[in-house]
């Protein structure tokens, strides 16, 4: 896991951005397994790369459709796995019509399971290569444990970068980038980082100095 850190507007989105070529570099490639990403198709990219955004994105459709929308073929039993192990199928089975409920303004999902359905969408798509847009910064509070251990389930076993915005979260990543106005300022562990007393230093206090209460929303 690489998490990359830094204030707003350091370019942590922007980066990852590059990844699913929502932008384009203007030197040098970003390739997988030794291929540009821009030699490759849509469908192809996007069979490699999945995405969970905090910024939850539904589409309009039943809650099936939603899991199973980079998956369109899979079956009842395939959706209804990733939903556990997203920790929302006993949540979808309350909903009027189950997993055939259409969602629109009148479902009644809060955020954070919201954040599940499209934990279970990811899992369902079990692409080799995650970005996260970390999920539950902004997730209420009674569901932020589901979700944190769905995407416990979901980070398994694969390449994960995460857009962290609460630092005690990422303390554990394999790899921790800094960035500050665009450019890249430090990388190494989190223990590194700390006694290297640079940039992730002072964010690091800067996070132990806030309230508790400021903590639930930080932005970095």
């Amino acid at each position: 896991m690489t998490a990359l850190v830094g204030p707003s507007g350091s370019g942590k989105s922007t980066l990852a951005s590059l990844l699913a070529r929502f932008h384009d570099v203007d030197g040098g490639a970003i390739c997988i397994d030794g291929t540009d990403i821009r030699a490759l198709s849509a469908d192809e990219l996007y069979t490699k790369v999945g995405f969970v955004f905090q910024d939850v994105q539904l589409v309009a459709g039943t809650v099936r459709d939603n899991i199973a929308l980079a998956r369109p073929e899979a079956t009842d039993t395939d959706i209804h796995t990733a939903a556990r192990d997203a920790q929302i199928h006993e949540r979808i089975l309350r909903l009027p019509n189950g997993y055939d409920t259409v969602l629109d303004t009148n479902t009644q999902l809060s955020g954070g399971e919201k954040q599940r359905l499209t934990i279970a969408r990811a899992l369902l798509a079990d692409t080799p290569i995650l970005i996260l847009d970390e999920a539950t910064a902004f997730a209420d509070p009674e569901s932020e444990y589901l979700v944190q251990q769905a995407l416990g389930r979901l980070v398994h076993n694969r390449t994960v970068l995460v857009i962290a915005h609460r630092l005690h979260t990422i303390a554990d990543a394999d790899q921790i980038v800094v960035l500050d106005q665009g450019h890249l300022v430090e990388t190494g562990t989190h223990t590194q980082l700390l006694s290297n007393n640079g940039r992730y230093r002072r964010l690091w206090d800067a996070r132990l100095q806030e309230p508790s209460s400021v903590l639930a929303g930080e932005n970095i």
